[in-house]
């Protein structure tokens, strides 16, 4: 699913230093919280993730970095002779990385994500979270007032102030905890709307019964999405899209709800029935 973008971006990809940041990302190894700070607001902005960053105190960055290298060899281990400075050249490693790879796609990125957040607390709005939780992944679940996550670790975290629950586009078969004393504890999920990096795709008998448009539409509504999630999923305009999913709705495929001014539209059982349907089996 990644391969669009990385198609896009790969020239750019190959020429910053990252050895700073990829460093911490051997396969089993702890990557140090410092790097993943939890965040503040609904839609923190790049900046205020760096200032969080490299103002995590230097006793939490020395933890950590022991943990991230123990049994990782002497190389590893000289960055506990200067951690400040491992964690500032980390730093300037991840700014290049989103410079040249991330912000440039960073509209349609921030698109995927703001439908995923509403789409998730329309859920657990409906719900509840002990039933919306398990859907982030299997391993996470909810019962009574205890929030678990199946880890090769065993950590127990005060949520005091509340549990974040952050969804990601580049986590795709797990879920990530940050447990710093620092920062509220966060899960981080893989998002349901990975599919935004590319349209899904449509059945041809579709295309014939409902046009090409209105079939891409519905194809796309597996996961719920606002309006202009949709236009920009099927390359038209807000407007036309609204019209669309009007038409959509009239005949009983799509639903409606609203959460203040935003409009969320999703697949009604009809909908869904006419999409496997169509479908070619597996």
């Amino acid at each position: 699913m990644f391969r669009p973008w990385l198609r896009r971006r790969h020239l750019h990809l190959s020429h910053p230093d990252l050895r700073a940041l990829s460093v911490f990302m051997a396969e089993g190894a702890y990557r140090p919280d410092f790097l993943d700070p939890s965040p503040m607001t609904s839609e923190p902005t790049f900046e205020e993730g760096m200032d969080a960053l490299l103002g995590a105190p230097a006793d939490q960055t020395y933890a950590e970095l022991v943990d991230a290298t123990r049994g990782r060899g002497a190389d590893m281990c000289r960055l506990l002779d200067d951690p400040e400075r491992a964690r500032s050249e980390a730093a300037d490693a991840l700014r290049r990385l989103w410079t040249a790879v991330v912000e440039p796609e960073w509209v349609g990125m921030r698109q995927a994500l703001r439908a995923e957040l509403l789409d998730r607390a329309i859920q657990v709005n409906r719900e509840g979270l002990r039933s919306v939780l398990p859907r982030l992944h299997p391993s996470a679940a909810c019962e009574d007032d205890m929030v678990t996550v199946e880890k090769p670790v065993d950590i127990d975290v005060d949520c005091p102030e509340g549990l974040i629950l952050v969804p990601s586009l580049f986590i795709t078969d797990r879920v990530q905890c940050t447990t710093s004393d620092q920062w509220a504890p966060a899960i981080y999920y893989p998002a349901s709307g990975r599919y935004l990096w590319a349209a899904p795709p449509t059945p041809r008998s579709l295309h014939r019964l409902l046009g090409a448009t209105r079939a891409r539409i519905l194809a796309a509504l597996t996961t719920p999405l606002q309006t202009t999630a949709v236009a920009g999923l099927v390359n038209v305009t807000a407007p036309t899209a609204s019209e669309h999913l009007a038409v959509l709705r009239d005949a009983g495929l799509v639903d409606c709800s609203r959460a203040g001014r935003t409009a969320m539209y999703e697949l009604t059982e009809a909908g869904r029935t006419l999409l496997a349907a169509a479908s070619p089996p597996p």
